[in-house]
C-alpha cells in the first residue's frame, strides 16, 4: 500500500524537535517520539523523509560506512 505524502497529516520538521539532554535515555526517546509523531515519515529542512526498516537487511551503520557488499 502506497501512502500519498501530499494527503498525509502535517509532517513534523525534525529540526524543530527539542529534547532535554538531562533526561534519562529512555525518557529522551519517549519525548522524541512524542514530538516527531511518526518516526518513519517526517520533514527535514524542506525534504520529506520516509524511513523503512527491514529485519534482515544491512545495518545502517555499515551502509553509512560503505562496508556493505
Amino acid at each position: 500500500m502506497s501512502e500519498n505524502i501530499e494527503t498525509a497529516v502535517p509532517l513534523v520538521d525534525i529540526s524543530t524537535v527539542k529534547v532535554d539532554k538531562s533526561l534519562p535515555q529512555s525518557e529522551r526517546c519517549k519525548e522524541f517520539n512524542r514530538q516527531i509523531k511518526d518516526n518513519t515519515l517526517y520533514e527535514c529542512e524542506g525534504f520529506i523523509i520516509r524511513a523503512k526498516y527491514a529485519t534482515n537487511g544491512d545495518k545502517i551503520e555499515d551502509c553509512l560506512r560503505g562496508t556493505v557488499d
